[in-house]
C-alpha cells in the first residue's frame, strides 16, 4: 500500500513539473529581452512574415510532423513560450509540448493582444501588410443597412469554419432582414485593433450603425436569429 502511494505521489510530482501557464503582454515583453529564450510562433510562415514578436522562431503547428521533429532541438531544461494569433493554436501546441516534457508558457492573447498593447513587432521586408478596411469604410458598411451582422474570422481558424455554414445560411435565408459582412482577421489587423476585437470568431450586430449585440466564439443559428429578431423591433 505504501509503495503504491509513493509511486502515485512520484507520478503526480512529474505531472506538476511539466505544467503550463498563461502569461500576458507585459510578461511576454520581459521574455523577449532575453535572446536565448525559447519563443515559438506557431502560426503559418505567411502570418509570421507579416509580423511577429521579436526573438521568436516560427514552427507551424498545422505541420504536425515538422513540428514534432523541430521541438527535438529545444532545451527541456528551459521554458518554452508559445503564441499564435488569438490563442487557439497556441493552446494545442502548449498541450503537446507539455505532454512531451516541456515547461510551457502560453501567451494566449497572441498577436491580437500584442498589437492591441502596441508592443514591438518585427515586420520583415518580405512580409507585406494587407491594407484592409479603413474605419471610414467600416462605418459606411455598418450604416449601409438597418441591420448588419459583421463576422470576423480567418481561414485557418477551426471554430470560424465551424460557424461558417451557419453564417452562410443566415445570409441566404435572412437576406431581407439582415446584411451579413465578413471580415478577414489576417487582412484587417488595424481595424480589429480599433474595434478591440481580441479573438475570433467574433460577431457584432449593428442596428442603424449602433452596436446591438456582440458575441465571441461560436453561436448557434437560433441564438443569432433571436438577436436579429430582437434588434429588428
Amino acid at each position: 500500500m505504501k509503495k503504491l502511494l509513493f509511486t502515485a505521489l512520484i507520478g503526480l510530482a512529474c505531472l506538476q513539473a511539466y505544467s503550463q501557464e498563461k502569461i500576458d503582454a507585459v510578461k511576454m515583453e520581459e521574455v523577449i529581452a532575453k535572446p536565448q529564450t525559447q519563443i515559438l510562433d506557431v502560426r503559418t510562415s505567411e502570418e509570421y512574415a507579416g509580423g511577429h514578436i521579436p526573438n521568436s522562431v516560427n514552427l507551424d503547428w498545422k505541420e504536425k510532423e515538422k513540428f514534432a521533429e523541430a521541438i527535438k532541438d529545444l532545451d527541456k531544461d528551459q521554458p518554452v513560450y508559445v503564441y499564435c494569433l488569438g490563442g487557439g493554436r497556441s493552446k494545442q501546441a502548449a498541450q503537446y509540448l507539455t505532454e512531451n516534457g516541456f515547461k510551457v508558457y502560453d501567451y494566449s492573447g497572441g498577436m491580437m493582444d500584442w498589437r492591441n498593447a502596441e508592443k514591438p513587432e518585427i515586420k520583415p521586408e518580405a512580409g507585406k501588410e494587407a491594407k484592409g478596411m479603413s474605419t471610414d469604410e467600416f462605418d459606411h458598411v455598418i450604416n449601409s443597412s438597418d441591420l448588419v451582422l459583421v463576422n470576423f474570422s480567418a481561414v485557418w481558424c477551426v471554430p470560424c469554419q465551424e460557424l461558417k455554414p451557419t453564417i452562410d445560411k443566415i445570409e441566404k435565408v435572412q437576406a431581407g432582414k439582415v446584411k451579413v459582412v465578413r471580415i478577414d482577421a489576417d487582412k484587417n489587423k488595424e481595424l480589429m485593433k480599433v474595434l478591440n476585437v481580441r479573438g475570433i470568431p467574433q460577431m457584432i450586430l449593428y442596428k442603424k450603425g449602433e452596436e446591438a449585440w456582440n458575441k465571441s466564439g461560436i453561436a448557434t443559428e437560433t441564438e443569432i436569429l433571436a438577436q436579429v429578431k430582437k434588434a429588428s423591433k
